[in-house]
Order: structure tokens, then C-alpha cells, then sequence
């Protein structure tokens, strides 16, 4: 009778997070489809004759589509459903994607990579509250298998890269697929929502109009702990870009290492993603900022010790090290951010915060790029440092705010 009873429970325990996966599974198209280009930096700079300040242009302003994609997206999830906004940015990223693969100049290859900027930043603003609502009493659980699924695209990118260059098959081909498996996940998430998340947030749309619900949005930012947290994810996603960005060029140029292991240690940034299952939960049962302050210590020091080290077996630990710091913030950073905003008006708020956060971090990629060009990448990094530990220093000033009062 208990044998039978287990399949019974084990599908009953998909169902009950299937949401979670498949909202899951979009984020790690998202972030294939934004990650799948800087292993293509040096491609690109052949096939085109550009510099790293062009490619790392072309990072940024992917980045600044999307940012621009947050506030629209929040905005328009709290008053039509987080499920409709979801499955637009599935459909402008699987588009932009096909519209890349066509692309014959550097120019429009630059400019559909901006439109994918846009139809990826669509996701992460509306699937947080989104999930929050679902999973009220483990929102760090869920955001934490959310961002760990995720991450995985980043580690997928690479791979899929060096395979593609090293084949008979043409790089670009990778786009294509980005749409085909986009378009499945958006089938696949419309058959499974709950009919009652469709219809809109009429908490949010009863009011006074457009000037009522703006004044709404922006009253919160009077909260200092809000404030202060908004500059301390601007900084770490400064220094996120930064990394992700040039790390394999990085690796290649000042460390020496060959493309293929260069790529590895790529991919091990991304592997590092599983440790957000544990710091989402962990941030569920003894706090957010604890867990955030040990996090930014291990950013800060591996990243340090990547640039002073040459040897390649301790380059590679120290970048799997630095990713669990890097991706392991993530769960935590958006668990105490929603247990900052007010769940009715959740996805405007975090749209101002990620247009503003993901608007300044979006320069990351073109300063690194600039900085190398100009000096070497121990500068860029340097800065990149000094970035990471002022919003540890941040978080430090609200872990004191919190016990003081």
C-alpha cells in the first residue's frame, strides 16, 4: 500500500511545482540568450574586425534593452497578470533571435541583440512576484531553485558555443534554437497557469488613475532599508556585468589560458549556481542580510585572488568559489527585496528597482572594455572590486539598521 501510494505523492509533488520550473525554464533561456555572447567576443571580433570596446558595447547595450524592459514589465504585470507579461517576452526574445541569426552586418547584429536585451528583461521583473504569490511561505526557496535553473543557461552558453565553433555547423545556429526551445516553454507555461492569475490586480488598478498609482510606486522609496538596498544591488550587478562579461577574454588574455579552458572556467562561474538552493532556504530561516554580508566576503576575496594567482587549477576553484558568492546573493537579495514591497504593488516597485539597477549596470561591460583597452584588465577587475565592496559595506550599514531598532 506504501509502494503505491509513492508515485501518487511524487507526482502530486511535481504539480505543486511545476510552476516553479517552467517559470524556471524561461529563465534559463533568458539567460542563455544573454549569455551566449560573450563566448562569442573573440568570434566576433574576428568575423567583424571589432574591438573589445565595440563587443563590450554590444553587451551594454543588451544590458540597457534590458533595462529599459523592467519598469514597463512590473507596471503592466500588476495590472494585467504577471502570467501575460511572461509569455510576451518569451515571444520578443524568440523573434529577436530569429531576427539575429539573419543578420549580415555587425550593426544589425547589434541591434537584434538589443531587442533580445528587451524580451529578456521582460521575465525576472514579473516572475519574482509572481512566485512570491504562489509561494508565499517559501518565497527564498523558490526564487532560489528559480535562479539556480536559471544560472544553468550560463553554463549551457559556453558549451554549446565551443561545440558549435569546433563542428562543421556555424555558430549561429545557436539562435535559432534559443527560439524553438522559447516558443515550447511558452506552450508548455500557458497550459499549465492557474486561470485565476490571468485576470488583473485589481488591488492595483482601483485608484485615482495613472497619477494615483505612481505616487503609489514611488512613496515606498521614502524607506531607507529600501533605499539603501537599492544601491547595494546597483553595485553588485555593476560588478556581476563586469564579470560575466569579460571573464572568458579575461581568463584567455591575461591569464593565458586556452579557449577551451578558459570556457570551462566560464562555465564553472555558472555551476556555481547550485549554491542558491541553499542560500534561499538558509535565507528562509536565519535571515537574509547574515547570509548576504558572508557572500559579499567570498566575492570580494576570491575575485582578488583570481588576479593575483597564474597557476590554472587554483584559478578554476577560486572562479567556482566566487560564483557560489556571486549567484548564491541572488535567492537572498530578491527574498528581502519582496519582504521590503508590498505584494499588491510588487511588480512596479521592482520594475523602478531593476530598470535602475540593471540601467547602471548594463555601463559595466563597456567601461571593463574600455579600461582594458586603455590599461589591462587588472584595472577594469580593480574597479569592479571596489564596487563589490562598498555594497558589502552597505549591507553591513543595514544589518546594524535592523538590530538597532
Amino acid at each position: 500500500m506504501a509502494r503505491s501510494q509513492l508515485p501518487s505523492a511524487a507526482v502530486l509533488r511535481l504539480l505543486e511545482y511545476r510552476l516553479i520550473i517552467l517559470v524556471s525554464l524561461i529563465w534559463f533561456m533568458v539567460q542563455f540568450s544573454r549569455y551566449v555572447f560573450p563566448p562569442l567576443f573573440e568570434t566576433l571580433q574576428g568575423t567583424y574586425s571589432v574591438s573589445n570596446t565595440q563587443t563590450g558595447l554590444l553587451f551594454t547595450l543588451l544590458m540597457l534593452g534590458y533595462s529599459a524592459a523592467q519598469l514597463p514589465a512590473g507596471m503592466l504585470g500588476d495590472r494585467f497578470g504577471e502570467p501575460i507579461i511572461i509569455l510576451s517576452g518569451v515571444g520578443i526574445f524568440a523573434i529577436a533571435s530569429i531576427i539575429i541569426f539573419f543578420a549580415p552586418s555587425f550593426t544589425l547584429f547589434t541591434a537584434a541583440a538589443v531587442l533580445i536585451g528587451i524580451g529578456t528583461g521582460i521575465h525576472k521583473t514579473v516572475a519574482i512576484p509572481f512566485l512570491s504569490k504562489q509561494y508565499p511561505h517559501r518565497t527564498g526557496s523558490a526564487l532560489g531553485i528559480l535562479d539556480t535553473i536559471g544560472q544553468f543557461g550560463g553554463i549551457v552558453a559556453p558549451i554549446i558555443v565551443v561545440g558549435l565553433l569546433s563542428s562543421s555547423f556555424h555558430w549561429s545556429l545557436v539562435f535559432p534554437l534559443i527560439a524553438i526551445a522559447g516558443i515550447c516553454l511558452g506552450i508548455l507555461f500557458i497550459q499549465n497557469i492557474p486561470s485565476s492569475t490571468l485576470s488583473p490586480n485589481q488591488a492595483t488598478v482601483e485608484g485615482d488613475g495613472d497619477d494615483y498609482r505612481l505616487s503609489l510606486y514611488l512613496s515606498i522609496f521614502s524607506d531607507t532599508k529600501l533605499t539603501v538596498f537599492l544601491v547595494v544591488m546597483t553595485l553588485f550587478t555593476f560588478s556581476w556585468n563586469g564579470i560575466a562579461s569579460f571573464l572568458p577574454l579575461f581568463f584567455a588574455n591575461q591569464k593565458g589560458l586556452s579557449p577551451t579552458t578558459a570556457s570551462t572556467a566560464y562555465s564553472l562561474l555558472f555551476v556555481a549556481s547550485l549554491s542558491q538552493l541553499i542560500t534561499g532556504n538558509l535565507s528562509d530561516r536565519i535571515g537574509r542580510l547574515p547570509i548576504s554580508i558572508l557572500l559579499f566576503c567570498v566575492m570580494i576575496l576570491s575575485l582578488v585572488l583570481i588576479i593575483i594567482i597564474e597557476m590554472t587549477i587554483p584559478l578554476l576553484l577560486l572562479t567556482l568559489i566566487m560564483g557560489i558568492g556571486l549567484h548564491g546573493f541572488r535567492p537572498v537579495r530578491d527574498s528581502y527585496l519582496m519582504d521590503l514591497i508590498p505584494t499588491s504593488i510588487g511588480g512596479g516597485v521592482l520594475g523602478i528597482v531593476r530598470t535602475i539597477m540593471t540601467l547602471v549596470g548594463a555601463l559595466s561591460p563597456v567601461l571593463v572594455g574600455y579600461l582594458t583597452d586603455i590599461s589591462n584588465f587588472v584595472v577594469s577587475f580593480s574597479v569592479l572590486i571596489a564596487s563589490l565592496s562598498l555594497g558589502g559595506l552597505l549591507v553591513a550599514f543595514l544589518k546594524h539598521l535592523s538590530t538597532s531598532q
